[in-house]
């Protein structure tokens, strides 16, 4: 960087001394120097000045990425935190076969509820992660069954009811027959998820 600095210098200083004596002399003095210093001063750009151009525009690129780089850093190690954070209310992938079938039976028990029938799960991939779903039905009465949604949703690992519908049976006072689905969302890690399987 000096050194281009100090070329620089050097061409400047030496052209305005050129004009002061061609306003003075004209051409004539400048024609033999000229045979000779016009090579010279060419080598001297193909040499040293032309490399140390393209190393100077190398050196400003590489600092406007840092620059980049330094004013995204903290944006991007927030992200990082919260996507850590979402990741760990997932359930893990090594439990995808069993662990629907277990909240849902665990929390149907939990709430005194039968279940007449327990579907295969159901998987799509997408991206990083696997989504998984299991239908479900039972018999129950409208409190059990707030009861028992409420301790699904309020689950510290992530499970939602995507699908719900029921039917009031009238040969049964309170009672009503439900569908619905349960799903959740296991994170891949960049990894191959395992053959789709359920209990």
């Amino acid at each position: 960087m000096e050194q281009l600095f100090r070329l620089q210098a050097f061409f400047k200083n030496m052209a305005s001394d050129i004009v002061i004596i061609y306003s003075e002399k004209g051409i004539v003095p400048f024609k033999k120097p000229l045979l000779f210093a016009l090579p010279v001063l060419l080598g001297i750009y193909a040499v040293i000045y032309a490399p140390l151009r393209s190393k100077l525009a190398f050196r400003s690129g590489e600092l406007l990425k840092f620059e980049v780089i330094s004013q995204n850093y903290q944006e991007y190690r927030d992200a990082k935190t919260n996507l850590s954070l979402y990741q760990a209310k997932l359930p893990l992938l090594k439990d995808k076969g069993e662990w629907l079938s277990y909240l849902i039976n665990a929390n149907a028990k939990k709430n005194g509820i039968d279940i007449d029938s327990l579907r295969a799960q159901e998987e799509v991939e997408s991206g990083g992660f696997l989504a998984a779903s299991r239908s479900v039905s039972v018999t129950t009465s409208y409190v059990k069954l707030g009861a028992w949604l409420a301790d699904i949703e309020n689950s510290p690992i992530f499970i939602k009811v995507t699908e719900l519908r029921f039917k009031k049976l009238d040969e049964r006072m309170g009672m009503i027959q439900v569908d619905l689905k349960l799903s959740t969302v296991f994170p891949r890690f960049g990894g191959p998820a395992a053959a789709p399987g359920g209990g």
